[in-house]
This record gives C-alpha cells, sequence and structure tokens, in this order.
C-alpha cells in the first residue's frame, strides 16, 4: 500500500512539475545564467516562476485546496479499495485452532465446583437414624 501511494506522489510530481524542473535544469546547465526562481503562497494560491534574463521561462499556481485534494484523496480511494478487497478469513483457521486451545486453558483453570446431589445420602442416613 506505501508503495502504490509513494507510486502516485512521484507521479503525481513527475507530470506536474516535469515542464519547472526541465526549465530548471536547462538554464542551470547554461554559464552566463541571469534568472532566478520564485515560489510563494498568497490568498490560497500556491505560485512559482522561473526567469531568465527577465523572460518567464515557466509559471504555474494551483490553489491549496486543490493540492490538498490531489495529495490527499487519490490515496484515500486506493486504501478503501484494498480495505474493501481484502479477504476477511485469511487467518479464520488459525484463528479458530487459538480460540479453541485459549478457551481449554481457560476451562482448565477454573475449579471445578459443581452441584453435589446430597439428597440420596441424606436421606439414607436419616432413615438409618430413625431406624436405629
Amino acid at each position: 500500500m506505501l508503495m502504490a501511494w509513494a507510486g502516485y506522489w512521484l507521479g503525481l510530481v513527475l507530470v506536474k512539475l516535469s515542464p519547472a524542473i526541465a526549465a530548471g535544469w536547462r538554464l542551470s546547465q547554461q554559464p552566463n545564467w541571469h534568472g532566478s526562481a520564485n515560489a510563494g503562497i498568497g490568498d490560497g494560491i500556491l505560485s512559482a516562476t522561473i526567469i531568465d534574463s527577465g523572460r518567464t521561462v515557466w509559471a504555474g499556481s494551483i490553489s491549496v485546496l486543490t493540492l490538498a485534494l490531489l495529495v490527499a484523496v487519490p490515496p484515500l480511494f486506493l486504501w478503501l479499495v484494498w480495505l474493501a478487497g481484502s479477504p476477511r478469513t485469511n487467518n479464520a483457521g488459525g484463528m479458530s485452532v487459538k480460540n479453541e486451545q485459549a478457551r481449554s486453558e481457560l476451562d482448565a483453570a477454573k475449579p471445578r465446583i459443581g452441584i453435589i446431589d446430597t439428597s440420596a445420602s441424606s436421606t439414607s442416613k436419616r432413615r438409618a437414624r430413625e431406624e436405629s
């Protein structure tokens, strides 16, 4: 599950930021690079720009809510699909054996106190007393 999430997030970064990464890489490899890269947040919008010699090479922006939904909802959906698809009886056989063993251990630990029917012996003792 964690690998699926990491794969999704990596894919999201590559798809959404690959033009910015490519522009930044190209400009950083030039010997006479006179530019800047800026990123900021304002009014719930995350924005970034890459500028080379006064010319905007790349610009992008996204709302914070959209970014949060892109980051959180698909992994949550993946988890729900995994949860719904996983069988509930993976360890059912082993659990029943463990439960029986635990139950027998509990029963063995209980004191064996039961109701003893003393009516037959007490009546015979009474009769023996009455007869004597």
